[in-house]
């Protein structure tokens, strides 16, 4: 194969591999937008509530201040944030209080 071939052929290769990330960037963000409106529009009252409507996500337990929109909130007495990634890479922030009820829900994705 010539240089010139292998050149035109990693190029491609480049290009294919951007559209693909772009695809998917686009696609994890538009899905975490339509499943914090579903959040928001279930009035979601428990962590189960939470988790019945979110899906393709990975979840951790975060500090408030890791939060990117929520890093002000003063976090109250026995209150805790956990943060679902959806698709393992747009972040939804949500903060329960000790009996595991919803306070607030950050998209922090945006």
């Amino acid at each position: 194969m010539s240089g010139k071939r292998k050149l035109t052929v990693w190029i491609s290769c480049a290009v294919v591999v951007g559209l693909l990330y772009f695809l998917y960037s686009l696609a994890s963000y538009r899905l975490a937008d339509y499943q914090y409106e579903m959040l928001l529009k279930s009035q979601v009252k428990s962590k189960a509530d939470v988790e019945r409507i979110l899906f393709l996500y990975s979840v951790k337990p975060i500090d408030i201040k890791e939060s990117l929109w929520g890093n002000t909130y003063k976090i109250g007495q026995g209150e805790s944030c956990c943060q679902y990634r959806i698709l393992g890479r747009e972040p939804i922030d949500v903060v329960f209080d000790a009996q595991g009820q919803v306070k607030h829900i950050f998209s922090s994705y945006e």
